[in-house]
């Protein structure tokens, strides 16, 4: 077994993982690291989302799942977890293991067609009739040519893009069978198509007609909202607390808000069982691009720091 005094730093195990995703896969890369670590390889410890530093929260799912140690508080090896790899991946049979393997080979060969996005966008297609490069790239077309008007007038919702790329499979179908001279099923297709974008009013002729502009009617809204007072705007504090319903600075400092988000991050990784970050990590530090903060402490805030013992952030790192 590995021993913890020999163990690479974590930062060192990050580096290790990376390397081997780059040359197997991202799956194969965790068992690996298992392996080379003496790490219980879980299933349930492999993170869902796509984290910046994928193998550091695989440790840290371990251990807030507690697979890392046993009743008696003894650390778990590999040993300790699942080592079947033929059971790990898909309980691959002996001649299927083989199948699994070339996938992997094609997959890092870029043997696949379209690229990664479009296969996690897009799917693969039928059985039997998977997509090509071609079709992935047509699809794309397809779908911003479907889109556009949406784009214009501010963008698509949830519903609104699944019916749209429905649409673009159909399409793309339907241009097949037209190339096939299937005629009639093109036809049956394109009334699917239609009944679809229908029922999301997505054709042209489905947009409701703009309201007519007329000039007085913005300046009698404007004036209705205090925003110009007889056609003259309003000072700009002001127009920033009618539209946001507060004044345009927040009366503390942007370390203020830091503190805030430090002492919810500590409190949610207490009750994971972690350890404490004692200053914000750079990626959660914020942006005061629009100037919202007050750049000097006040008295209320000098005196709240003072009883809660907090110290200001040391500068954030420039990269």
């Amino acid at each position: 077994m590995l021993r913890e005094n020999i163990r690479p730093t974590e930062a060192e195990q990050e580096a290790w993982y990376e390397t081997l995703a780059k040359v197997s896969s991202e799956s194969l890369a965790f068992f690996y690291c298992c392996i080379s670590f003496d790490l219980p390889f879980e299933l349930e410890a492999i993170p869902r989302d796509d984290p910046s530093s994928p193998w550091l929260a695989y440790l840290d799912n371990l251990h807030i799942k507690k697979l890392d140690v046993g009743k008696d508080g003894e650390a778990y090896g590999f040993l300790d977890g699942l080592t079947d790899i033929t059971k790990i991946f898909g309980n691959l049979k002996k001649g299927e293991f083989s199948k699994a393997v070339d996938a992997e080979v094609a997959a890092r060969t870029n043997k696949e067609p379209g690229t990664k996005a479009q296969r996690k966008t897009w799917g693969s297609g039928a059985t039997g009739k998977q997509y090509s490069t071609e079709d992935y790239n047509r699809l794309d077309e397809l779908f911003s040519t479907y889109s556009a008007r949406l784009v214009s007038a501010g963008g698509y919702d949830t519903q609104q893009e699944y019916i749209l790329r429905l649409c673009c499979r159909m399409t793309m179908d339907m241009e097949k069978m037209l190339a096939a001279g299937q005629v009639d099923k093109a036809q049956k297709l394109n009334k699917m198509i239609q009944e679809n974008l229908a029922s999301e009013n997505l054709r042209k002729k489905d947009a409701k007609p703009m309201e007519e502009f007329r000039l007085d009617s913005w300046a009698d809204a404007l004036e209705e909202a205090g925003l110009t007072k007889n056609g003259k705007r309003c000072d700009p504090d002001e127009m920033f607390r009618i539209l946001f319903g507060r004044p345009p600075k927040y009366p503390y400092t942007k370390d203020a808000v830091e503190q805030m988000i430090l002492i919810n991050e500590n409190r949610m990784r207490s009750n994971d069982g972690l350890p404490e970050l004692p200053v914000l990590p750079d990626d959660m530090r914020l942006e005061d691009t629009l100037e919202e903060f007050e750049e000097e402490q006040g008295s209320r805030e000098q005196e709240a720091y003072e009883k809660l013992g907090l110290v200001k952030m040391p500068p954030k790192r420039i990269e």
